[in-house]
């Protein structure tokens, strides 16, 4: 009987991590757990339909996953420092051409973090980021490895 559970459990497990949908933003698709909901949020500067940046919250509406891919260069105002917001720490790393910084953010009163990471190409204009919001430590390691395949 304990090797039926055991075996129901990983196969949840599975199940949970392994489906996804795709969300087809204005200039790029993305796959997010099955179980999210996904919600458009900037609207294309440059295509008629579409989204530059979109949210996918968790069912449990702990853990939200955010993606800013514009055609060229854009401007993420959809993630812009509140001011119930405080800037926690900032690291930025220089390849090449390509610029990488990472932001976390946390609300003044606690009650949720969230942290990004922007890659920007200077010679070729372009933009991603990529973010997660969390109310706290337990809901961020329930969804890593969903976020990590995210």
């Amino acid at each position: 009987m304990k090797n039926i559970f055991f075996f129901a459990a990983i196969f949840f497990a599975v199940t949970l991590f392994g489906q996804t949908k795709t969300f087809k933003g204005a200039w790029f698709d993305i796959k997010y757990p099955a179980t999210f909901t996904a919600k458009g949020s900037l609207r294309s500067a440059t295509a008629d339909k579409g989204y530059e940046s979109a949210f996918f919250e968790s069912p449990d509406h702990t853990v939200e996953f955010y993606v800013f891919a514009p055609q060229w260069s854009g401007n993420p105002t959809d993630i812009s420092l509140k001011s119930n917001e405080k800037v926690l720490s900032t690291d930025t790393q220089k390849t090449g051409t390509q610029i990488s910084r990472w932001w976390t953010i946390v609300a003044k009163n606690g009650s949720y973090t969230r942290s990004y990471l922007e890659k920007k190409d200077n010679d070729q204009n372009t933009l991603l980021i990529f973010g997660i919001k969390y109310k706290n430590m337990s809901a961020y390691n329930k969804y890593k490895r969903n976020y990590l395949s995210f």
